[in-house]
Order: C-alpha cells, then sequence, then structure tokens
C-alpha cells in the first residue's frame, strides 16, 4: 500500500526537523524551564520565579513558583517539568552561593536556600522598600533610581533577557545571573558602572 502523492511532502515536512541557521535543531515541541522577573511575587518576594513554558524561544506560559519550591526542583530533589533530569543545576552553572561546601558535595544534600535569593531586590531598588522590624538592617540596594534600575543598569540586565521589570530571565540566563550577583566585581560593576 503506498501513500498518495498528496500526503508524501507535508508528512516528510513533520518528520524532518528545521534547521536555522544560528541554534541547529528547532525542538518540535514547547520545552520546560526556570525563569525569574524582578517583579513582586508570592510570599512578598521582590522577585518572582516561575517555571516557564518556551516555544521557539518565546514563552507561551509561565506558572509562578515559591523560593522553596525553586530551591528543591532547581536541585534535582522534586520532580518538575523544568528539570526532568533531576540535575542539581546550581552545580552545572557554577552558582556557588548556592552550593554546599565541597565537602559535603558527593552525598547529594539539598540546600533549603540560598542566601543569593536575599540580594535580588538589590537589582531593583537603591533601599529596601518595606518597613522592617525594629533592628533589622538589610543594607542598601544597588539600583542608581529609587525603585528601579537606571537605563544603563537595564542594559547590563538586557544580557539576562530582562528588558523591564516584568521580563523573564529564563534557563541558562537565569543561573547566569544569579551566579554573577554573588560575584563582587559585576556588582561593582552594576552599581557604579565603569
Amino acid at each position: 500500500m503506498s501513500l498518495p502523492k498528496k500526503l508524501v511532502l507535508p508528512i516528510l515536512c513533520w518528520l524532518i526537523p528545521q534547521v536555522n541557521g544560528f541554534s541547529g535543531v528547532r525542538p518540535l515541541f514547547a520545552t520546560y524551564t526556570f525563569g525569574m522577573n524582578l517583579m513582586t511575587g508570592l510570599n512578598n518576594e521582590l522577585f518572582t520565579l516561575f517555571i516557564v513554558k518556551e516555544f521557539e524561544g518565546q514563552i507561551i506560559s509561565s506558572t509562578p513558583i515559591t523560593r522553596g519550591q525553586f530551591m528543591q526542583q532547581a536541585q534535582g530533589a522534586m520532580d518538575c517539568k523544568a528539570n526532568p533530569t533531576g540535575q542539581n543545576l546550581f552545580l552545572k552553572y557554577e552558582v556557588a552561593s548556592c552550593l554546599p561546601p565541597e565537602e559535603y558535595r558527593d552525598g547529594f544534600p539539598v540546600i533549603p536556600d540560598c542566601g543569593i535569593f536575599d540580594e535580588i531586590w538589590k537589582l531593583r531598588f537603591w533601599e529596601y522598600p518595606y518597613k522592617l522590624a525594629s533592628g533589622q538592617q538589610p543594607g542598601k540596594g544597588w539600583a542608581e533610581n529609587p525603585t528601579t534600575p537606571s537605563a544603563r543598569q537595564m542594559l547590563l540586565l538586557s544580557d539576562y533577557g530582562i528588558y523591564e521589570l516584568h521580563s523573564v530571565a529564563c534557563g541558562e540566563e537565569l543561573f547566569r545571573l544569579l551566579k554573577d550577583i554573588g560575584d563582587p566585581d559585576w556588582v561593582d560593576n552594576y552599581r557604579k558602572g565603569y
């Protein structure tokens, strides 16, 4: 039994993945990854973490998750669509501030929280925006404007996919941003510019 000639071309087009000149084979289906933006999110965090569904480089949906869920899922301790292999993404992307000490890494310990998330608000604000209890001192923010990064700082953030406060840094860019926030030289450049 042979296929009619009218069906051969559409079937071949469906079976053969399209290739573009820049990134190789494009996925036939949507993929999931982690994302973050600088808008206030769950539990009054001064950022929002997401599981992002992408297709051909575009976000087609996003689901907010808590900081605790992100920590568990990014370390591979909890099943999720954004990390189906259960790999420790902090280790993969060398986010040192979210890793246990070297001597404890072999036993696959799960770190419940990462201090780098306490620094993210500084990208957007020059002073901590919430009223604090007596004696609390979160330090000064890094933004050049009271409630938003300057144009120069937004240009730096655009390297991570953040073009506006509600833009989402996704996948590798998110983990690269988390790594860079822990780098004093990067922070100094973000704060002062060169």
